[in-house]
């Protein structure tokens, strides 16, 4: 798991203090991510979900709470976010900005669970978030863009820091980073970000909370498309099926323009360079041992980035119907 930061019961007890809850009877480490400390707390006779954001300003998780609230404002199902007795959206937790949530009924899919229906909820979902954005009036930056994927492979070199697996792939990294340099303007406005499918809580068929938005900025809404089609839409290829619903779905809500349609493959093709990046990166630069550190398989993108290049725009656009 990722642990960066391991809390006492005394500390535990006094984070919830600050939001008027009793100390936890139960207290458990989130076995999953690698980029925060997460933990599950039970208090009170409920369930809550302690974060604490590692590496993060206080700038980066005043924005996201601000998006929650705006998410709130606008009966949109993002994560409950929880406000301690001052009113306050964070609050500090071992030198780090902390969050409190309420547990979010529903549970993740499986991969083999994902099907055309599911997926056109969630571009629904995806679409509606896109129609609600002019209406969101903060701004912050892709933080995952070029300069921070450029520095990612520059410290792993062309040896892949000693890693022979990493360093095959490398040319083709460097090479897709040559190419992601410039990529094509389009509409912009809130994106999610990483709308992987443990960032969506299902209940039957129904999607009742999308969570994890910390990633959320103000970027193309290209790219967040980008995210879900290679998220959702691949098993060991890109499916029609699922890619084309996907999209149906998002129109449903927002209706696809020429300039997003035409930049959606790039951006598309610039995720699939972004995670294979950063899983490297996040695995082979990490500051925990493997024991604590939530494994994510690289491989998996960098054959995703692969089948993207090979495939090639026209292609791409007739696989999601466009």
């Amino acid at each position: 798991m990722a642990l960066y930061t391991p809390l006492s019961d005394a500390q535990l007890a006094q984070v919830l203090s600050r939001y008027g809850l009793p100390p936890p009877e139960r207290a458990l480490p989130e076995p999953k991510g690698s980029v925060n400390t997460n933990y599950h707390l039970w208090s009170g006779g409920r369930r809550w979900f302690l974060r604490l954001n590692e590496g993060k300003t206080v700038e980066d998780v005043a924005f996201e709470a601000e998006v929650l609230r705006f998410l709130a404002r606008e009966g949109f199902p993002g994560a409950p976010l929880v406000l301690t007795r001052d009113g306050a959206a964070q609050t500090e937790v071992a030198g780090r900005p902390a969050m409190l949530f309420a547990f979010a009924e529903g549970e993740e899919l499986e991969r083999a669970d994902v099907t055309p229906a599911r997926c056109e909820r969630i571009g629904a979902e995806l679409g509606r978030l896109h129609a609600l954005a002019p209406r969101f009036a903060p701004a912050r930056p892709n933080p995952y863009r070029w300069a921070r994927v450029d520095a990612w492979l520059r410290e792993l070199g062309p040896e892949g820091d000693g890693d022979p697996l990493v360093a095959a792939a490398m040319p083709m990294l460097l090479d897709e980073l040559a190419h992601a340099r410039t990529l094509p303007p389009g509409p912009a406005g809130l994106v999610h970000g990483d709308l992987f499918l443990d960032n969506v809580l299902w209940v039957g068929e129904r999607v009742s909370a999308l969570l994890d938005w910390e990633m959320s900025c103000v970027d193309a809404f290209a790219y967040d498309l980008g995210v879900a089609v290679n998220a959702w839409c691949y098993g060991e290829r890109h499916e029609p099926a699922l890619a084309r619903a996907l999209l149906a779905g998002y129109q449903a809500e927002r209706p696809l323009d020429a300039a997003t349609a035409g930049a959606l493959y790039a951006h598309t093709r610039y995720v699939a360079l972004r995670y294979t990046a950063s899983r490297i990166h996040a695995f082979h630069r990490a500051t925990l041992s493997a024991d604590r550190l939530a494994w994510k398989d690289w491989t998996r993108y960098r054959d995703r980035l692969a089948a993207l290049r090979a495939l090639g725009e026209p292609a791409f656009r007739a696989l999601l119907g466009l």
